[in-house]
């Protein structure tokens, strides 16, 4: 029903009325033209054909000439039979003067009557005295023969000339003026079918230059009438519907385009009318959206000045709570170290126990740097850069959890493909930051597993090199892959952690200038990857202002 009702509006329209007057118009004219054109091709044709036929004619008459003169018979039956047998040719006859066929190149023919009544007779016989002379014009005659299709038939008296008379086989008086007749028939059937395709490609022709008169019709018809008018209607329905910022391009001088600008300068003076009434909302609504913005800058600096004040509160407990163990770690290993030496005799037990009691001392001085370091994060503090070899913080870390791995049967893979591993860092919270991520390896796969430390050079940049600790733990979800950097985000439970351990290893990595980075997905493992550049140009500027400085002082 819509289909149809769309149909009957567009039928109603001036554009398609139009359309449709010209169209039938040109159909007709082009109809008349192509009439008349096939008529007058049709007539052409033929009288064409007509001269042809006189010509063919007159050679036959002349080659029969001689021997009917000599009396020839067998010359004559021959000379006929050959011509009557070229392409397009229906019979090749002679008439005596008493209507019996003489000669014919259809030999069952010959001795016949013609019917003198017959459509071939009709010119000479029509009268009651058979014609002495046939008019050029009329010698042709255009029938249908045995086969429906047409025949051109060109009769040629043969007189009695002076030659015939006075030859000795020849009986015939000197008053007889015509002594037979020569009668051509040829078959108009490939001049019917060219005609017919020459019927067909002018119908074809006549079809495309209507075709392509309606296209360009309808092309003008739409340019001139339909496109303006569509586009005034589209405006008047835009603007009904609120859109006061319509316009109407149409650039004319007609009626179209006086109702154009009419709408145009209707449209501006809503729409001016309506800018000064949106201006004060506008006003408001930017007021709003200011102090909104404000409030929202705000609330993320109290939520983010929060998150550094927990973190120090609980740095600042965490130091006072480990320092006097630590301490106490510390001094007893010294102690428990003198006596070791002094007591236990020289060999691989003493050497054993002191080795154990340094690695004490070295984890309790460890472990009291992660509370300062904490401390400098929370606290926005500087590290202490130094050239340093990445290999040998990585195997430093790697010692430390050593014991972790051999009690959980994991084993640890070294793939340094560094050629040159020095670069400036801080060698102590490197280490802290490898540390941190090989005991969350550890902790992600349980018993068993394969933890593998790579280096490499920063395809995308050379003076930056790549550390990546890789894993075959459980992996974590893509969810929570955004938030594990965040202080105390954690998936464990309260008794494992408190969510710092990655937080820590953000911020080393931040203020070594450099980016981290995880790759994992559950059940796959885990991959951080740390870019950290080789040289810090911050650092390097501010060691010459320092050295500068000294000079300065010096002089």
């Amino acid at each position: 029903m819509a289909r149809a009702s769309r149909v009957g509006v567009i039928a109603s329209t001036l554009s398609f009325r139009l359309l449709l007057i010209l169209s039938v118009s040109i159909l007709s004219l082009f109809a008349l033209h192509a009439l008349l054109t096939q008529h007058l091709q049709t007539v052409t044709l033929e009288n064409q054909v007509k001269s042809n036929a006189y010509r063919t004619s007159d050679f036959i008459r002349r080659s029969l000439y001689t021997a009917m003169l000599n009396n020839e018979r067998d010359r004559i039956h021959a000379t006929i039979a050959l011509l009557g047998s070229e392409p397009g040719v229906e019979v090749i006859r002679i008439y005596n003067k008493k209507g019996e066929i003489t000669f014919s190149s259809a030999e069952r023919e010959i001795g016949l009557t013609v019917d003198r009544q017959a459509e071939a007779c009709s010119v000479c016989h029509a009268a009651a005295q058979p014609l002495s002379s046939v008019p050029t014009a009329e010698r042709a005659r255009i029938y249908r023969g045995p086969g429906a299709h047409r025949v051109l038939g060109l009769i040629n008296p043969i007189r009695n000339e002076a030659g015939c008379t006075e030859a000795s086989c020849h009986a015939h008086a000197a008053g007889m003026s015509v002594l037979g007749v020569l009668d051509v028939q040829m078959s108009l059937a490939t001049l019917d079918a060219a005609a017919a395709e020459g019927r067909r490609r002018s119908l074809a022709l006549a079809a495309g230059v209507v075709l392509l008169s309606m296209v360009l019709m309808a092309t003008i018809v739409y340019r001139a009438v339909w496109r303006p008018t569509l586009a005034l209607r589209r405006g008047t329905e835009r603007l009904a519907e609120g859109d006061l910022s319509v316009e109407i391009p149409l650039d004319r001088r007609d009626e179209l385009g006086e109702l154009a600008k009419s709408f145009n300068h209707m449209a501006r003076s809503l729409r001016e009318q309506d800018a000064e009434l949106r201006d004060w909302s506008r006003t408001l609504e930017d007021r709003v959206h200011q102090k909104t913005g404000e409030l929202e800058a705000m609330t993320a600096q109290l939520v983010q000045a929060e998150k550094a004040a927990s973190l120090g509160r609980m740095a600042a407990t965490v130091a006072h709570e480990l320092n006097n163990p630590l301490t106490g770690i510390l001094t007893h290993a010294k102690l428990t170290s003198r006596r070791v030496t002094t007591i236990a005799p020289d060999g691989p037990v003493r050497a054993k126990a002191l080795d154990s009691l340094e690695l004490i001392r070295s984890e309790a001085m460890r472990c009291g740097n992660i509370v300062r370091d904490l401390l400098t994060y929370a606290r926005r503090g500087t590290a202490e850069f130094k050239p340093a070899a990445l290999h040998a913080l990585v195997e430093r870390a790697l010692q430390v959890v050593a014991h972790h791995t051999e009690l959980r049967g994991i084993t640890t893979e070294r793939d340094f493909a560094l050629a040159d591993d020095r670069l400036e860092c801080d060698p102590e919270q490197i280490v802290q930051a490898l540390v941190a991520l090989l005991v969350n390896a550890v902790e992600a796969m349980g018993e068993g597993g394969h933890i593998t430390v790579r280096t490499a050079s920063d395809p995308a940049a050379p003076e930056r090199v790549r550390l990546s600790v890789a894993d075959t733990g459980v992996g974590i979800p893509a969810d929570v892959q955004a938030r594990i950097f965040d202080p105390f985000f954690s998936t464990k439970n309260q008794t494992k952690g408190v969510g710092l351990g990655l937080s820590v290893v953000y911020g080393i990595v931040q203020r070594h200038e450099g980016t981290i980075t995880v790759e994992s997905s559950p059940g796959r493992g885990t991959t951080f990857v740390i870019t950290l550049p080789r040289e810090l140009p911050g650092q390097l500027e501010a060691a010459g202002a320092g050295a500068a400085g000294e000079e300065r002082r010096r002089g």
